[in-house]
């Protein structure tokens, strides 16, 4: 598991591959004169290829493409190869080309990719064939197939992995609603036994205090006290009741730290850090439930927009209320923006009649909410 997440199995295949063509390249090139002659503009080409490819594919930078820099560096690994393949009469060469291919449907449409490999492929082979005056149609095509097979694997893997994630995002809204049910249903059984304890048990005692007060002035001297100290005692037990329940009443309805604990183990690549400075003014389940999915959203967008692995989570007092601070150690990207899911927190944010920010500090994303001290 430790070596998935500093480098995935995929990425160590195309690393391996690479240096299997660096070595083969540097011994077959060195005892040749002409080709040594030619090595000290083949290794950087080389080194650049490698360099590309790990910046690209590094942990959690695998769509880095829809960003500039990400589209740089896929263009400076083709073109590296390209010189490679001109500079080097080695015909394996074309294998940087797979591992190029590769990458593609993590930047375009597997459509796109499949036009691209083929264009790359062709321009690849015509430069060959130029170069050695013969015609290698048949090397094309079987490294057509390699490539064919590398874009559909990588189509599969991308597949599984959006399934996974998929699946990750079901998991949370099922623990979430399980969290929610249970929440509920301790909410209604507290109202229950409040209800009951009000109505029958307090109308009693009452009743009970009522009749003890006639019959202290119906009674004689001798029987009065103990009439007084039955109805002390019986103001007594009416007033531990009322007081059970308002405790049952103002109890809270949702342990957030436990809910929020088992929203981040659903999500592994995550770790949570929590600061529970100050209690959060929810008085229902329904409010519980829309800062529990903000939460989740929130969580969400780290790991999708800025490839976080380590969340912090901050609860402050505040003159006006409580600050719920979330932020993360990822990196936004440069043309991010706010989309459906910052849409929807904000109108969970003003069903609580609270204020809600998104912005970035220091390139990571940092989400504050500011509960007013009653919620809505």
């Amino acid at each position: 598991m430790k070596l998935q997440q500093r480098l995935s199995w995929d990425v160590l295949a195309g690393v391996l591959t690479w240096l299997l063509v660096f070595g083969l390249s540097l011994y077959l090139c060195w005892p040749d004169p002409a080709l040594n002659a030619r090595l000290p503009w083949a290794i950087p080409l080389f080194l650049l290829y490698g360099a590309c490819f790990l910046l690209i594919t590094r942990p959690g930078e695998r769509l880095a493409a829809d960003q500039g820099i990400g589209l740089v560096l896929y263009m400076l690994q083709l073109s590296s190869a390209l010189a490679l393949n001109w500079l080097l009469p080695l015909d394996y060469l074309a294998i940087l080309s797979i591992i190029w291919v590769s990458l593609l449907p993590h930047l375009v449409r597997f459509s796109r990719a499949l036009l691209i490999a083929v264009l790359v492929l062709a321009l690849w082979f015509s430069v060959d064939a130029y170069l050695e005056q013969r015609s290698l149609l048949i090397p094309a095509l079987l490294y057509g197939s390699f490539h064919l097979f590398a874009l559909l694997m990588t189509k599969q893997a991308r597949s599984e992995q959006q399934a996974r994630q998929q699946l990750e995002q079901q998991h949370q809204q099922l623990v979430l609603a399980q969290q929610l049910l249970k929440a509920s249903a301790q909410q209604q059984e507290r109202s229950r036994i409040a209800r009951d304890l009000h109505d029958v048990l307090g109308h009693h005692l009452t009743g009970l205090i009522i009749h003890l007060q006639v019959a202290e002035h119906q009674s004689n001297s001798e029987s009065q006290p103990t009439l007084a100290t039955c109805q002390q005692l019986a103001r007594l037990l009416l007033a531990d009741v009322r007081e059970a329940v308002s405790e049952l009443r103002q109890h809270r309805v949702l342990d957030l730290q436990q809910a929020v604990t088992e929203l981040a183990t659903a999500l592994p690549r995550l770790q949570l850090h929590s600061d529970w400075q100050a209690e959060l003014p929810l008085t229902s389940v329904q409010q519980a439930e829309q800062v529990l999915l903000i939460i989740q959203e929130a969580l969400t967008n780290s790991l999708k927009h800025s490839g976080a692995t380590q969340v912090q989570l901050l609860t402050r007092q505040e003159p006006q209320g409580v600050l719920l601070q979330i932020s993360d150690n990822g990196q936004l990207h440069s043309d991010w923006v706010a989309g459906n899911g910052m849409l929807g927190m904000q109108e969970r944010a003003a069903l609580l009649g609270a204020e809600l920010e998104c912005k970035e500090a220091q390139g990571h994303m940092q989400l504050q909410l500011r509960l007013p001290l009653e919620a809505v």
